[in-house]
């Protein structure tokens, strides 16, 4: 079978793929079908119909690692009765917390968590109820696990996740599984990656930090957004569509 953890962006999808490691035991794709930028195995989005057609998916277990946004994978993946896909969902605040650090940590970004609001998070906070609900109906096959659930009720969580796959998990499973994947573990894990560099990218992931972020006018906003989406002829929007196309005309 294929395991595809294909969580949003700084939503918990490397714990959530380190849950589904620990709970079964899988390979990476050949490499030829994967990206080159990744630590964990990515399928390359343009490879996995080719890889869904030649694996042999009821004889070896494969996983990876993607965020897959666009119906057409969608259906790719639901149409094949071995392949598996495991998203998370966490508070998009707390979302928009960890990409700022994320930028600031490992990209370099010096400006305030309200300029970065305002310049960058809250176009993705528009796509984020999109890419879950593509996932949240999309079959039996097909999880959408909970960040906070897994900070606050750990087995209900993996007990679920399990579920899908036909798996029953005893208490011992479980507490196996909080061990091998608490952050503690993770950080340890990937402290020598180039890529993920332990603390800097796993930093307190508590739940709630965003109120420590978000003033009035940006939780106005982000409240806002979450209702409605962006309208058509907002400002920040504008401005964001502007730069965007420069830093695409000087290959920024």
């Amino acid at each position: 079978m294929l395991l595809v953890c294909n969580g949003a962006q700084k939503s918990g999808s490397t714990w959530l793929y380190n849950i589904l490691t620990s709970l079964v035991e899988c390979r990476s794709p050949e490499r030829h079908y994967l990206t080159g930028n990744s630590n964990n195995p990515c399928i390359r989005p343009d490879m996995l119909a080719e890889f869904l057609q030649s694996a042999d998916l009821g004889a070896d277990n494969f996983i990876s690692k993607n965020h897959l946004d666009k119906p057409v994978y969608r259906d790719l993946l639901v149409a094949n009765d071995a392949a598996y896909v495991f998203d998370i969902e966490r508070d998009p605040k707390d979302v928009v917390v960890s990409m700022f650090y994320d930028a600031r940590n490992r990209h370099g970004y010096d400006r305030s968590f309200s300029k970065y609001y305002w310049t960058h998070a809250r176009e993705m906070v528009a796509g984020l109820e999109a890419y879950h609900a593509l996932w949240r109906e999309a079959g039996p096959r097909c999880h959408v696990a909970s960040y906070e659930g897994l900070k606050t009720d750990f087995p209900a969580q993996v007990r679920a996740i399990a579920a899908v796959l036909g798996i029953t998990l005893t208490e011992s499973d479980i507490a196996r599984l909080h061990a091998e994947t608490s952050m503690d573990k993770l950080r340890k894990k990937y402290s020598r990656d180039a890529l993920y560099t332990g603390e800097k990218f796993f930093r307190k992931g508590i739940v709630g930090d965003w109120e420590n972020h978000f003033d009035e006018s940006t939780l106005q906003d982000i409240e806002s957004i979450l209702k409605s989406g962006i309208r058509k002829f907002d400002r920040h929007h504008i401005a964001y569509r502007i730069r965007h196309w420069l830093n695409r005309r000087l290959g920024k």
